[in-house]
């Protein structure tokens, strides 16, 4: 208790410094004046009597230090004398100030937007959504391949039996519908559709009006045809009218009635993608005409689950493996023999753009990491060049009488503040940085959504690396001004010839570790644009150039089967009488279009007899006639589809070559029969391997080809031409054509098959870009420091250069040993970042495509821009260097 009042009473007695300052003062003052008449009856002078009595008094300010000592709080007191001194001083020294500012900005902000962006994956995905990081997601594994959806017999299977998670688990996924009303213009918006609890599991709740009844039966379709409408549509659309609650709304030609609105932010949860509104699942069948007796059978849905507090994510993955099995034992007519069931955190969500940032993360952290390490240790060398600047200073500081501990106080003050202000304006830059994600990722014809918001553990974050930049950069520089020689700094011309061959080998061995560091991030820049321009080079088995390509959701518009085929018909009769127009086509999905259409669908191969566990579900495209042709993809046996392949002609499909060598491994599929849908179909064709979906993928799916024509297809059809010259050329009679035949149809994601697969190598790119944009700034910060040590260097070393030319040495030798000691320097950074690459090209292996881990020439393109880096930054002190006037220099010193 006695020590707790003595720090309050210090405590209030820091706060009324002033009044207890102006008490003194006036003490000090009576007892002077006291002395003084003293002085004045013992006879002396009067000119005397106050000089007297101050010299007996003693020194003032010693005083009120000591009282401030014993009363106050001189840790707090000095730090803010500290901190007001290096504000007069940081001034004085503006292009070095500025530079810190700068690098430490960079590293900072770079850091910080990282961080940003993992806060957005992984701890705070969702707004409004209670603890996100205990949502996980379930997916299937189907013929090998991960990622695939459940339908909604899985999914009420694994919400009713499972142990490991919550009593609860929803369902969702996301479509495109047509949102239409009487004198509005119809609109294309991405809507959810959720299990009737998807509201109430998340934990949100309205900004108006009320959610789905969570208890509603998710298969009694027609009873529930509700909507919720996001904030952004309700603004956007309806003017945030608080009325529209309660109206009825048109969604595909079927009437909706608004229920409520989701608060602000939030956009649903499948990964990143922004959807605009909320449908229950029972209104699925409402929104497509030919939906079928039970549209569950084959709708994929993604599923989440909250685990049970202890339970750790093996566990649950385990459990999920037999519930799988459990599952496929209780439908054996299912075809689940390879099934199962994953679980997934949300940097591993399959759908959406989460996954695609997820695996981008680590290298991203790392990359950030080093690039953070190269900017401390930069700082370090700037500060120790400034302190060895200031080393007079600190000489006379330490005579008068500073103590060793105020010394390194006024250092760390001075790089507290600069570590501030870098931290400062890095995340101020960082707020803009973080929205280059919508730039850097393909949105594949969708609104992004990611909750880019900095929150305090962002804030916290940056708090953080300010404190750990403070105490990393300050130790060097901390060591230099405690290490100064009173004698040497005071005396003008004191110090050697030459300089601390000390002081030089530290440098050295920071600005090698700067360049190691450096060196190590341009190799993985490297190896990953390597691996870039082989994907984007690699042959993709069809034809990118002048093709137009556009979406028609003849379902979402009321089309039935008859309907659907015959405007299928009439469009591409009409689009091949179009000018300007050499071939159409239609398809279910473009070469290297989105995830989605992997379609996979159950066959059966008459005398295949399949293994125990084999699934015989396949990827299934529906393709109109001439498709390959149109998409210059080459046919390796038979022919393709043409226009005599329609309802009333025999059933015909075409294979893919995996399917081909799978099932025929004899070749005969030619004039074979797949079962499909219980019918029956010959095959007649086999098309070579094409990049289906991912250009770097080396071993193809299994792909079945079907008519259009002869199986309609209730999903949005594609719309393919190719154009005689440009495909902005005939965009114009694409849209005047599909008015003719329908207005209300609206014409969707007119884009080029240039521009379709460009967001594909756009993923292929993403690492090499962002790698790239880390190396530039590696590179920025080595030279800015490269530059800084070097000059000053040449600086501490004129008095040496002069005396070399005095003695008869060339200006050109004196340019080539400062060049001679930058490229030692060099020597060095080669050294340490080949052997730091060694553990960060393992990080980066399973990124590679078509390249070796340890790639020379990612090594010597490397190498090479290592030593650019280093000759480019010891021009211009090498050039100073060079310039010293020999007497000028030796009569200064």
């Amino acid at each position: 208790m006695r020590f707790l009042r003595r720090l309050l009473a210090r405590f209030v007695n820091f706060t009324t410094r002033r009044r207890h300052d102006r008490r003194l003062q006036e003490e000090i003052e009576d007892h002077l004046a006291q002395q003084t008449e003293e002085n004045f009856r013992a006879g002396m002078p009067p000119a005397e009597t106050r000089r007297q009595a101050v010299l007996k008094f003693g020194a003032q300010e010693a005083i009120r230090e000591i009282y401030h000592a014993e009363q106050g709080l001189p840790l707090i007191e000095n730090l803010f004398q500290d901190l007001r001194f290096g504000f007069r001083t940081l001034p004085n020294s503006p292009g070095f100030s500025i530079v810190a500012i700068l690098v430490l900005a960079l590293g900072i902000g770079a850091l910080t937007t990282v961080a940003t962006w993992t806060n957005a994956v992984l701890y705070n995905p969702w707004p409004h959504v209670a603890a996100p990081r205990e949502l996980h997601f379930i997916d299937a594994t189907v013929l090998g391949g991960e990622g695939y959806s459940l339908h909604y017999d899985q999914y009420h299977f694994v919400r009713a039996s499972g142990r490991s998670w919550e009593n609860d688990a929803v369902a969702f996924a996301n479509t495109l519908v047509n949102l239409a009303e009487p004198g509005v213009q119809p609109q294309a918006i991405t809507a959810g559709l959720v299990s009737s609890n998807y509201f109430e599991f998340l934990r949100i709740r309205p900004q108006s009006g009320r959610f789905f009844q969570p208890d509603a039966n998710d298969r009694a379709y027609g009873t529930n045809d509700e909507v919720v409408l996001s904030d952004a549509l309700w603004r956007q659309r309806f003017s945030a009218n608080p009325s529209v609650v309660g109206r009825t709304i048109s969604v595909n030609g079927h009437l909706f009635t608004v229920v409520g609105v989701a608060p602000v932010d939030f956009a649903g949860i499948f990964g990143g993608v922004a959807e605009a509104a909320w449908i229950p699942l029972s209104g699925l069948r409402a929104l497509y005409a030919d939906s079928g007796p039970d549209p569950f059978h084959h709708y994929g849905l993604q599923v989440a689950v909250r685990l049970r507090p202890g339970v750790r994510d093996t566990v649950a993955a385990a459990e999920l493996h037999t519930l799988a099995r459990a599952f496929a034992v209780q439908h054996p007519d299912g075809n689940l023999a390879h099934w199962d069931l994953n679980l997934r955190d949300a940097a591993h969500f399959e759908r959406g753009l989460f996954g695609t940032v997820g695996q981008q993360l680590p290298l991203l952290l790392g990359a950030s990491a080093l690039l953070m390490v190269l900017v401390c240790i930069n700082i370090a060398s700037l500060l120790g060049q400034h302190a060895a600047c200031r080393r007079r200073e600190v000489a006379i500081r330490t005579a008068l009488g500073a103590t060793p501990a105020r010394i390194a106080s006024q250092v760390l003050a001075e790089t507290g503040l600069l570590a501030f202000a870098g931290a400062l304006t890095g995340w101020a830059a960082s707020l803009a940085m973080t929205r280059a994600l919508y730039i850097l990722l393909p949105n594949f014809g969708m609104p992004l959504a990611f909750n880019l918001r900095s929150d305090a553990r962002i804030l916290l974050f940056v708090t953080a690396v300010s404190v750990a930049v403070t105490l990393a950069c300050g130790i060097y520089p901390v060591r230099q001004s405690l290490h100064v020689s009173q004698n040497e700094a005071l005396h003008e011309g004191g110090s050697a010839v030459t300089g601390s061959s000390r002081n030089r080998f530290g440098r050295r061995i920071l600005l090698g570790l700067q360049l190691g560091i450096c060196f190590i991030v341009l190799v993985c820049c490297g190896l990953l644009t390597r691996t870039a321009l082989n994907i984007v080079n690699r042959t993709t088995g069809f034809d990118r150039a002048n093709c137009l390509t556009a979406s028609l959701a003849l379902s979402r518009s009321g089309y039935n089967e008859q309907r659907g085929l015959a405007f299928q018909a009439a469009l591409l009769d009409r689009l091949r009488a179009a000018p300007g127009v050499p071939s159409v086509t239609l398809t279910s999905h473009l070469p290297m279009g989105d995830d989605g259409a992997y379609n996979t669908r159950d066959i059966s191969i008459p005398g295949y007899v399949p293994a125990k566990v084999e699934d015989m579900a396949v990827v299934t495209d529906f393709e109109g006639p001439d498709f390959f042709r149109v998409m210059g993809i080459g046919m390796q046996q038979g022919r393709e589809f043409d226009t005599h392949d329609n309802a009333s002609s025999a059933a015909v499909a075409v294979i893919n070559e995996p399917m081909a060598k799978r099932y025929w491994p004899k070749g005969d599929a030619i004039g074979s029969s797949v079962i499909f849908d219980k019918l029956s179909r010959r095959i007649v064709g086999i098309v070579r391997n094409y990049a289906y979906s991912d250009p770097a993928d080396t071993d193809p799916s299994p792909v079945l080809f079907l008519p259009l024509a002869q199986h309609y297809y209730s999903g949005d059809v594609i719309v393919a031409l190719r154009a005689r010259t440009t495909p902005s050329a005939i965009t114009a009679q694409l849209r005047k054509v599909v008015a003719a035949l329908d207005t209300s149809l609206p014409l969707e994601n007119v884009r080029t098959l240039e521009d379709i697969t460009g967001q594909r190598y756009q993923m292929s790119r993403l690492p090499a870009e962002l790698l790239g944009v880390y190396a530039v700034c590696s590179m920025l910060v080595a030279m800015i420091g490269l530059h800084a040590v070097m000059a000053n260097s040449v600086i501490e070393r004129r008095r040496e250069f002069a005396l070399r030319m005095a003695l008869g040495s060339t200006r050109k030798a004196i340019f080539q040993l400062v060049l001679k000691g930058s490229t030692g320097t060099a020597a060095v950074g080669l050294v340490t970042g080949g052997l730091g690459s060694i553990t960060a090209v393992r990080l980066v292996r399973s990124m590679l495509f078509g390249v070796a881990p340890f790639d020379l020439a990612s090594y010597l393109a490397a190498s090479v821009l290592l030593l650019i880096i280093v000759v480019l930054s010891g021009l211009s002190p090498a050039r100073r260097a060079a310039s010293v006037e020999p007497m000028q220099a030796l009569r200064s010193e």
